[in-house]
């Protein structure tokens, strides 16, 4: 009679390769005294027995929401920031309401379980990018299950990171001091077409303008206060609890930038409007099809209006006027490799109108 073999998804070949090596194995064991050596089934019952108790039974995703319970009480307590608590929440939700989830957490330590996991990641319908984002938010949790001695080792360091080809890879685009003129008098809604409409506000324009003067991101302008911004001193304070990073940074704000901004000297409260991300979008398509009266008004110059611009323009105009990676990467929050990788090319492009983009005046 001959037993069935279960189907791993290994080759028959494989297979006995393996049981090869593992009766050789066993044949180093021998008992010289006896003469009788162990066997497999016994070699394998007393290995699980030993690697039991390192392997966690319990239902990976009860440990998944004893994490997120962990998570929340953290970002209540404001050791991390709120939004990267609901990140966190939104990217395991989808990995507890499949069958993986499942699985008792000792699984994902088996070579089987990361093949798994990793099969469970690239069938999700989304792009390199945001595949990277789910790796990453569940590789903090395994690593949160190692930390507390429930699980041998994380699975997500057998999982590689994807890459976009290079025909997908978007390289960050700028605009031109003329462009960001233009953009900051729609802001300031000052252009016939725009002045009337109800979507402006002070806080639009000091939002413009901070980002490309000071090279802030838009979701840390959404957490600035206007006591963060110090006329006098002349720089803008966006601390560990604003900014993307745990650190703060000190950045210099321009008098150009002063200039724009006169009118609000000495306000308190948010920076930006409610929803200041939807109306910076409104801006763009403004910038992108004008009206006839907005176009043909003085000082308007029409522009793509490529995303994160004003950041990118920053950084690109910056490190083309300064020729100094550290200063620009610590005025940006980013590390000197980031800059280099994403602004490098562009800074060829530059230096002719580095010091324009400064000079900017309303």
């Amino acid at each position: 009679m001959v037993p069935k073999v279960r189907n791993r998804g290994e080759s028959l070949e494989s297979l006995l390769t393996d049981l090869s090596g593992a009766l050789d194995a066993l044949e180093s064991l021998r008992d010289p005294n006896t003469g009788k050596a162990p066997r497999l089934l016994d070699a394998v019952q007393d290995y699980a027995k030993l690697i039991r108790p390192t392997l966690g039974t319990e239902a990976t995703r009860d440990e998944v929401e004893l994490y997120l319970d962990e998570t929340d009480k953290r970002a209540s307590t404001g050791n991390i920031q709120e939004d990267s608590a609901r990140d966190t929440r939104n990217r395991l939700k989808r990995f507890l309401s499949s069958k993986l989830s499942l699985q008792p957490l000792g699984f994902f330590a088996t070579d089987a379980g990361t093949k798994a996991l990793e099969k469970w990641l690239d069938a999700l319908p989304v792009g390199p990018t945001t595949f990277n984002n789910y790796r990453r938010h569940l590789s903090i949790f395994f690593g949160w299950a190692v930390k507390n001695s429930k699980l041998p080792r994380n699975p997500c360091a057998q999982i590689e990171e994807r890459r976009k080809k290079r025909s997908e890879e978007q390289e960050a685009e700028i605009i031109t001091p003329e462009e960001f003129r233009s953009l900051l008098l729609v802001a300031r809604g000052s252009l016939a077409g725009v002045s009337e409409d109800e979507r402006w506000s002070p806080g639009l324009l000091a939002g413009v303008a901070l980002q490309g003067f000071c090279g802030i991101r838009a979701k840390e302008m959404t957490r600035l206060e206007w006591k963060a911004v110090d006329f006098e001193e002349g720089h803008v304070l966006v601390s560990k609890g604003q900014g993307k990073t745990r650190k703060g940074r000190l950045i210099p704000l321009p008098e150009v930038c002063r200039s724009w901004l006169k009118d609000v000297a000495g306000k308190t409260g948010p920076v930006v409007p409610n929803e200041y991300q939807k109306k910076v979008s409104g801006l763009r398509a403004i910038m992108r099809s004008p009206s006839q009266a907005t176009r043909s008004a003085p000082g308007f110059v029409s522009s793509e209006m490529p995303d994160n611009c004003l950041r990118h323009s920053f950084a690109t105009y910056h490190l083309a006027l300064h020729k100094s990676e550290a200063l620009t990467s610590r005025l940006m929050g980013n590390s000197p490799g980031v800059l280099r990788d994403n602004y490098e090319a562009l800074v060829l492009r530059a230096p002719r109108l580095a010091p324009e983009w400064f000079k900017v005046k309303p």
